[in-house]
């Protein structure tokens, strides 16, 4: 008898655990999911100048020494005449001659002369840059020397000829 007991609880509770998995697993379920919507930030208006050569305006005001050509060399000539149309000649410079022509050096050397409010020109020639300052005052020159001094920059101003 109690064999058949454990018999019928043990079909009446498989019967109730197969009745729960089937309610459970066929049942729909309502999700209700909310997204937010994303909104890209408003593109700025852009005004587009009437004038196709605004930007040769805007360079024309530039200081010289704001703006740095966008390539990797530079070639110009410049005449230098004088009145009626004669050749004026060489014109005197400085050559600023250093030690080393690493990029750290040259780093320096370029602030400093910036610093000075110096016209230089730099060009490299071969793997030493050679270093041209347009200056009248020799005080300056050997001021350039001094600060260079500061960065352990040995240097020398060279009058030359161009």
């Amino acid at each position: 008898m109690q064999k058949k007991v454990l018999g019928a609880l043990f079909l009446l509770l498989f019967a109730g655990v197969g009745f729960l998995l089937t309610k459970l697993l066929h049942n729909e379920v309502d999700v209700n999911v909310e997204a937010a919507k994303y909104e890209s930030p408003k593109t700025p208006e852009i005004k587009q100048e009437i004038s196709q050569n605004a930007w040769i305006k805007e360079m024309a005001h530039k200081d010289a020494r704001e703006f740095v050509f966008p390539v990797n060399e530079l070639f110009m000539q410049i005449d230098a005449y004088g009145q009626r149309g004669s050749s004026v000649g060489k014109l005197k410079s400085f050559r600023l001659v250093i030690d080393r022509a690493d990029r750290y050096s040259l780093f320096c050397i370029i602030q400093t002369l910036n610093a000075l409010h110096l016209p230089y020109m730099v060009i490299k020639e071969d793997k030493i840059p050679t270093i041209y300052i347009e200056e009248k005052s020799e005080k300056q020159l050997e001021n350039v020397v001094l600060e260079l001094e500061k960065y352990d920059i040995k240097s020398k101003i060279v009058e030359v000829w161009l």
